[in-house]
């Protein structure tokens, strides 16, 4: 593989990674808005069911900033990697 390649191998990774973040943010969002709703009819529920939900939904919750992370962190080691390549 050529240096040319790599380099475009990596541009290609950088754009995969941004779009991955973007495409995870629109899910993020829409998680967001259905969980609000759904908080909003099942509030004062104690029921096993849901208070499972619940805690599922909390977990997945714990895992968005990471994941933003994750998906920048790619980008960013993707992109200082091309700039040493000139």
């Amino acid at each position: 593989m050529s240096v040319s390649e790599v380099k475009a191998t990596l541009r290609a990774a950088v754009e995969a990674a941004r779009q991955g973040r973007r495409v995870f943010d629109q899910a993020v969002s829409e998680a967001s808005a259905a969980t609000a709703t759904a908080n909003a009819v099942l509030h004062g529920s104690k029921h096993e069911h849901v208070t499972a939900i619940h805690q599922a939904l909390a977990a997945a919750k714990a895992e968005v900033e990471p994941t933003r992370r994750r998906f920048d962190r790619i980008a960013d080691n993707a992109s200082d990697y091309l700039t040493r390549l000139g």
